[in-house]
């Protein structure tokens, strides 16, 4: 028997969001385990170079040439130090299920990544299991901190990243084996929209009826402010937007759940926790069509790979972009044309706004009464031979990371 054990971290639901996706389209019949970090260091980390502006300049420089070298070697060198915790837990784990021979461990985030890709060998040594490392990037970034020695297989939104990742290997002397494949999206975000909710484009072909409008807030609470009087000025332009705002609850929240659930028109969903908000993002999509969404380029940018005419497929209005993963989000979609760029004429599946609330409400309102999002919603929208056969776009990341899995490892 197989055992599956998926290991993430509390830092933004990105990760999560493609553990959840993983897990549910695992083979059938299959036991897993959900492991999630027990270090704090790594959501303080992310919280504090996600809001404070220092915080966020120390990150900025951390991420390239010589600055992200040594930020590289010290953080990895400090995930490898604080592994014994992570070994014990998996020990017991392995030993809790004696029937299952294969262990195959799944990371979506690089921390754990590096702690269990430390401790594999005596990991096989004292439970006498085949464990296998898998990997899945969580952003089309090459940052090297994403490069795991002792990793057995390595999964990349992008043939542009898997190159660079393997260049950065071979000088680091690490065994880097790695697999293009569409990024992981869920179920219920790839299946096509049931016809008793129709068709997105319907309501930009008319001048009337709701557009439905989704706002998921990051797990670091980013942009409160900006998406508080971004909804007020889309308000004073038409009342046809409802808004669907997704917030966990924290300190750092209170005031602005307060403030949006005073605002007609506006339905806040809380959720206690990360994985509340998981659930309450898929049941938004499952219980209403949503047209548009107004979200971070972060993991959420890769809903671009899917049609319009999919569950998940709302037309994407991204915030300004926060540190390199962002900005590498935007040139993936900018190579295949699902974003607008100075030489491109074919149709988006997303667009930029801009950072002043004021500005990017008219943009909005100028998109729905012109028939831009009206053609960016179309059913005939086809993406072009080119970005189908680069293995990089698709609903099916999910089913062929699993594919490729036991074509490598065995069923």
């Amino acid at each position: 028997m197989k055992l599956l054990i998926f290991t993430y971290a509390p830092a933004g639901l990105g990760h999560l969001r493609v553990t959840d996706a993983l897990a549910e389209s695992r083979p059938r019949n299959t036991q897993y385990v959900l492991l999630g970090s027990i270090d704090r260091f790594v959501t303080w980390v992310h919280r504090f170079t996600s809001i404070n502006p220092f915080g966020k300049y120390i990150f900025l420089r951390s991420q390239y040439g010589v600055f992200e070298d040594i930020f590289t070697r010290f953080y990895r060198s400090l995930l490898v130090m604080s592994s014994g915790g992570v070994l014990r837990q998996l020990k017991e784990i392995a030993l809790h299920n004696p029937e299952c021979e294969d262990i195959w461990i799944v990371a979506t985030h690089f921390g754990m990544a590096h702690q269990v890709g430390a401790i594999k060998e005596r990991l096989i040594e004292e439970t006498g299991k085949n464990i296998r490392l898998i990997v899945q990037v969580t952003d089309d970034t090459y940052q090297h901190i994403w490069c795991v020695r002792g990793a057995d297989l390595t999964f990349v939104p992008s043939q542009f990243v898997k190159t660079k990742f393997e260049t950065y290997a071979k000088k680091q002397r690490i065994d880097f084996v790695s697999e293009v494949i569409p990024y992981p999206l869920s179920k219920l975000l790839t299946k096509k929209l049931p016809k008793n909710m129709g068709l997105r484009q319907k309501v930009f072909s008319e001048k009337s009826g709701k557009i439905n409008v989704a706002i998921p807030v990051s797990g670091a609470a980013v942009g409160l402010t900006y998406f508080m009087n971004l909804v007020k000025e889309l308000k004073k332009l038409s009342d046809r937007f409802e808004f669907w705002v997704l917030v966990k609850q924290t300190p750092f929240t209170e005031m602005f759940i307060s403030g949006m659930s005073n605002i007609p028109g506006v339905n806040v969903l809380m959720g206690k926790n990360d994985i509340q908000m998981i659930e309450l993002y898929e049941l938004l999509y499952g219980k209403n069509l949503i047209h548009l969404e107004i979200t971070k380029p972060s993991e959420q940018a890769f809903k671009a790979i899917i049609y319009p005419t999919d569950v998940g497929g709302s037309v994407l209005l991204f915030t300004t972009p926060v540190g390199r993963q962002e900005k590498e989000n935007i040139k993936f979609l900018e190579r295949h044309c699902l974003i607008p760029n100075s030489s491109q004429t074919s149709v988006p599946r997303a667009i930029r706004i801009s950072e002043n609330p004021r500005i990017a409400a008219k943009f909005i309102k100028w998109g729905v009464n012109s028939g831009l999002f009206r053609k960016m919603t179309s059913p005939n929208f086809r993406f072009s031979k080119k970005c189908l056969s680069s293995g990089e776009v698709g609903p099916d990341g999910a089913r062929l990371f699993w594919k490729q899995v036991v074509k490598k490892f065995g069923k």
